[in-house]
């Protein structure tokens, strides 16, 4: 399904630089977005013949009221219209929940509820809890944080993990060109996660 596309990791901060092409998948590029960038521990991003195509990051800045210990946000979750419905988003979620999960961590995601295909996604998975709701700038939300089951998965996936991908930007990248980072191993359990067509809806963050 993904012949023709590379998804790789990196745990390093993204530069200044580095960030344009990263802002042109997004809809609202502000302060908040900046900093969730600034407190990634994981990003993830797609790519199709070295074109940016989707991204994800595991951050640590956190403002929703969660009560969860420890926790880190699947956030920045973003996919260019032309490449959805392919598989790609469950599958970066899958790679950035593995990697919360084994780091320690307590994964929540943040939904919102104008988003139905994705609650009722968390709503149905045995990955996924709803801890509560809460209203941001007039929107209801739901914070969901993964379940024992998830811990479950985790421990069964292979060990072939992060540790054994080189992640690590280039380390001088041109101000105009697309910064680079290594392919990384996949996870084969991401199919726990669907497909992104209507009969398998899928987490949308």
């Amino acid at each position: 399904m993904f012949e023709n596309l590379n998804f790789s990791l990196s745990s390093l901060c993204v530069q200044p630089a580095q960030r344009p092409e990263l802002a042109s998948l997004y809809t609202v590029v502000d302060q908040r977005w900046n900093q969730k960038f600034d407190r990634l521990s994981l990003l993830v991003t797609v790519r199709d013949q070295g074109t940016l195509v989707a991204a994800g990051l595991v951050h640590d800045s956190i403002v929703a009221p969660t009560s969860s210990m420890n926790a880190v946000e699947l956030g920045c979750m973003a996919v260019r219209a032309d490449y959805r419905r392919l598989g790609i988003r469950q599958h970066v979620t899958s790679l950035r929940l593995a990697h919360a999960l084994r780091a320690g961590r307590t994964p929540i995601s943040v939904i919102d509820s104008q988003n139905p295909a994705s609650w009722a996604f968390y709503e149905r998975s045995e990955l996924w809890e709803r801890e509560r709701s809460f209203e941001h700038e007039g929107q209801l939300k739901f914070i969901y944080r993964a379940t024992e089951a998830a811990w479950q998965w985790a421990a069964q996936l292979p060990q072939a993990s992060e540790d054994q991908v080189a992640i690590r930007l280039s380390q001088a990248p041109a101000p105009s060109a697309p910064f680079t980072l290594a392919p990384a191993l996949a996870y084969p359990h991401a199919a726990r996660y669907g497909s992104d067509d209507s009969a398998s809806p899928v987490p949308v963050m």
